[in-house]
């Protein structure tokens, strides 16, 4: 085949795509009853989660790994910062990362899902 001007821009992309609307709202949802289902819910009912808190609920230290899952593959628009966190036994300054969804976000879903 081929490869024309507009065969070209088409493969490589237009600059002109930046003028198209910006996509709806459509994250996926994770399957039930999996670690990252049960921290997209956690943020949901507005909760800001760490590692320390979803390992309480899960018993499961892999909550990063799950909001990559939720961010990347799903959609999801999570949300982190980092929080300074001093233990007892270390007092030295750490910092540790909160997750959570805007309360924007949180109205959108509960409008699709008809809970106002």
């Amino acid at each position: 085949m081929k490869k024309t001007r507009k065969r070209v821009q088409a493969s490589t992309g237009s600059k002109q795509i930046s003028f198209l609307p910006e996509p709806d709202f459509n994250p996926k949802w994770p399957s039930k009853n999996t670690l990252a289902y049960i921290a997209l819910m956690m943020m949901l009912r507005g909760k800001k989660i760490t590692h320390r808190s979803f390992d309480g609920k899960t018993c499961s230290w892999r909550l990063a790994a799950y909001i990559e899952v939720l961010k990347n593959d799903l959609g999801w628009p999570v949300h982190a910062e980092d929080i300074l966190h001093r233990s007892v036994k270390r007092p030295t300054k750490r910092y540790i990362t909160r997750y959570f969804l805007s309360r924007d976000v949180i109205k959108k879903v509960r409008k699709m899902r008809g809970v106002v």
